[in-house]
């Protein structure tokens, strides 16, 4: 999905009809304060509640202006009027929403879209309001209107039992690890069984990258990663070192070899002959807060993204005492990073 701040109003009507866990949509009623019916304190109401469960549950976006559809999403009426207040609704919009919820939130971004021409359903100087609220690292924040905590289930902002508050209270104590993943394309003329080849005749070498990133707001001072990927990705040299003392996982029929990494390090106590090192204990690195670390799997020569699209990583990451984080994807939604040399 693209990014809020790249949506445009082809893309807008072409969101997915219904409200979700990350989308609430209102018409020209929900905010446009030209409308005699429309009353300000019903607007900051429905505002209200609707941040509560989004900068509580994982963040996701407000649209404001489309009607309610039969078959696809229409502009409603034009549109919402581009200075419900002075000096423009987008400002309005920006200096009350921290104001709604409490604790104030603090990240949010407000945009518009406007009229682009003949063809649009939106009327001059009206447009469509689009609130994009992350996953507040503050949470949980209450509903200034009412003073309960709300929470997305089923695409409806709901109450929140006091259970489910304490536990978004317990974010703030613990780190939060994600995980990127990409693939590394570049050329080698060294192969690993046949020894050297000539530069003319080179051969592209697959990685897959991946990334462990310390979103939260403390630092983690133990990380466990578990990344399972397809053994058929993988080539034969690691499988057979894989081989000599492991099992495979079996999932949906498919084998998979769990990679495991920890945040450790191990310090160089001694330089020995020809190159080789004498390596000290290890230790845990801190993953400090934005910070993150990074290493590689070579994968099998035959990679192929299209062949392999369908194929799925599971990832699992473990820090501190927080709970674990878990997640899966598609090969084919993979980045491919191609940093091969071309050759005349």
């Amino acid at each position: 999905m693209k990014e809020p701040r790249e949506w445009d109003e082809q893309y807008l009507l072409s969101l997915p009809i219904g409200e979700f866990d990350w989308l609430e949509v209102k018409g020209r009623r929900g905010l446009d304060l030209t409308l005699p019916e429309v009353r300000e304190q019903h607007v900051k109401e429905i505002l209200s509640k609707a941040i509560s469960a989004f900068a509580n549950s994982g963040g996701g976006k407000i649209v404001l202006g489309l009607s309610n559809p039969k078959t696809n999403w229409q502009i409603d009426d034009g549109g919402i009027d581009l200075s419900v207040k002075k000096p423009s609704t987008r400002e309005w919009l920006e200096n009350i929403i921290s104001t709604l919820v409490d604790f104030p939130l603090t990240s949010f971004n407000v945009y518009v879209i406007q009229n682009t021409g003949s063809n649009s359903q939106i009327s001059l100087g009206r447009g469509v309001f689009i609130i994009d609220i992350p996953d507040s690292d503050l949470a949980p924040h209450q509903a200034i209107v009412d003073h309960i905590y709300y929470a997305r289930v089923g695409g409806k902002s709901q109450p929140i039992p006091h259970r489910l508050v304490a536990d978004i209270f317990g974010r703030r104590q613990y780190p939060k690890i994600q995980l990127g993943f990409s693939i590394e394309i570049t050329n080698t003329v060294y192969d690993d069984i046949l020894g050297s080849t000539t530069s003319s005749n080179p051969f592209r070498k697959f990685k897959l990258l991946i990334k462990a990133i310390n979103e939260g707001r403390v630092y983690a001072q133990y990380v466990n990663i578990r990344v399972h990927v397809p053994a058929i990705l993988l080539n034969s040299l690691f499988l057979e070192m894989y081989e000599q003392d492991s099992e495979y996982e079996l999932r949906n029929g498919m084998e998979y070899v769990p990679l495991t990494r920890r945040n450790t390090k191990r310090d160089i106590v001694k330089w020995q002959g020809l190159g080789q090192k004498e390596y000290g204990s290890s230790w845990f690195d801190p993953v400090l807060p934005s910070l993150s670390f990074e290493w590689d799997q070579e994968l099998i020569g035959e990679f192929d993204k299209v062949t392999h699209g369908d194929l799925r990583i599971f990832w699992e990451a473990y820090a501190d005492n927080a709970p674990g984080q878990t997640g899966n994807l598609f090969i084919r939604d993979i980045e491919l990073l191609d940093k091969s040399w071309k050759q005349d």
